[in-house]
């Protein structure tokens, strides 16, 4: 387990669900830590101020600052799951990739560019846009 105690992670991604803290229980054994919620996307933002469990191999470590689209402001009622079409799925999937590997920094029209490219590559390969989609269903439906 390269993770610490007190160390900032997140899991997930913005353009779907995500949840960033500080991680305040570490079990080796188990490969799992508890993260304290102090950020999140405004959906789980019911989340802000829980400590949740996650396997250790689903959390990264934040390096800089957090991404844009999430809230430090906690919502006292919990939300329903987001309700995507198949095709917004695939958009936000290829989004997410995008913004893995080049950031949140590249020109507003050489991101949607690139994000179109990968939702057309996604979309051309029905096996993947099949797994893409199943994915998406079960993390927008997670229960916490």
């Amino acid at each position: 387990m390269i993770l610490h105690l007190g160390e900032r992670v997140y899991w997930g991604a913005p353009e779907v669900i995500y949840l960033e803290g500080t991680i305040s229980k570490l079990d080796e054994a188990a490969q799992t830590a508890v993260v304290h919620i102090d950020r999140a996307t405004p959906h789980s933002a019911h989340l802000i101020g829980s400590d949740v469990p996650f396997a250790a191999d689903g959390l990264s470590p934040l390096k800089g600052q957090s991404p844009p689209g999430v809230t430090s402001e906690r919502n006292t009622q919990r939300q329903p799951p987001i309700h995507l079409n198949d095709d917004e799925k695939i958009r936000r999937a290829a989004a997410v990739a995008v913004h893995q590997q080049y950031g949140y920094t590249l020109p507003s029209a050489q991101e949607s560019a690139l994000i179109e490219q990968v939702a057309t590559t996604l979309n051309n390969d029905p096996a993947m846009r099949k797994r893409i989609i199943a994915s998406m269903d079960e993390i927008l439906h997670r229960e916490f």
